[in-house]
């Protein structure tokens, strides 16, 4: 018997309207998804260039520090940096360059005293990089943190609420690493040139934190925060594993007033 062409054709004149309706749906449905993807994508990118916009048209320095571990080095006679600041030059990077913006690496020596009025971008804290630590100096009884010597950990810092009095300390495990890590960010005027020139600091008390706070320049709920703080001193947490660092969160967010 063959088959009932009829039946088959009356099936699928039935049947069209729903199959019709389902590819209408779905592809409605894909271009909701796909719209509102790029609206978020296009959102966090505006708010992105908000914060870089007036560094980032003017080439700023990025600028790294290194460590001499005093008789050691004859081994890296340029310093060593740490793989947490490594990290945090590249994140920052990657965000200029995705906004069409870029920087111009250079380690904290080789500055000239022209180059301390420029646009400035700091990777690490006071201990790492001089430049953070001149800029710390110059912006006291501007900002309300600060970074102080850990009184339990030779060499290691803490961060100092200068509000409060409380000291953030890392935590550590038995053998002495860090399990956890706070970190500053702070965007102001550069207080060697505050009518010209911005200033960025990402420091850590150890590199994990510098990296951690890099990355929250990213963050698209950091940067909403943002919208209407165009100065402001953010403290940062985050955890620490096996050298790694997971979970950051901004503890608070300060404004700096206008000078």
């Amino acid at each position: 018997m063959g088959p009932a062409v009829g039946s088959v054709g009356g099936w699928l004149v039935q049947a069209f309207p729903d199959i019709s309706s389902n590819l209408i749906a779905a592809a409605i449905g894909g271009v909701l998804v796909w719209s509102a993807t790029n609206t978020r994508r296009r959102l966090r990118l505006v708010r992105a260039r908000r914060f870089w916009r007036a560094l980032g048209g003017r080439r700023p320095f990025i600028v790294l520090g290194a460590h001499d571990f005093g008789p050691r080095r004859r081994w890296a006679r340029a310093g060593v940096v740490g793989m947490g600041d490594i990290a945090a030059l590249v994140e920052i990077e990657a965000q200029l360059r995705k906004l069409g913006f870029a920087g111009t690496i250079a380690e904290s020596k080789q500055l000239s005293p022209r180059d301390l009025s420029s646009d400035l971008v700091l990777i690490g804290g006071p201990v790492a990089n001089a430049v953070t630590r001149t800029m710390l100096a110059k912006l006291s009884g501007v900002i309300s943190y600060a970074f102080a010597e850990d009184p339990e950990h030779e060499g290691a810092a803490v961060v100092h609420d200068l509000r409060s009095g409380r000291l953030l300390v890392p935590q550590y495990e038995e053998s002495g690493h860090p399990v956890s890590d706070h970190a500053l960010i702070i965007r102001t005027p550069n207080p060697l040139a505050p009518d010209t020139s911005e200033l960025v600091i990402v420091a850590g008390c150890w590199e994990h934190g510098t990296a951690a706070a890099a990355e929250k320049l990213g963050d698209r709920k950091f940067l909403r925060k943002l919208k209407k703080m165009k100065h402001f001193e953010a403290l940062v947490e985050t955890t620490v594993v096996n050298a790694a660092h997971y979970n950051t969160k901004v503890v608070e967010t300060r404004r700096i007033p206008a000078g």
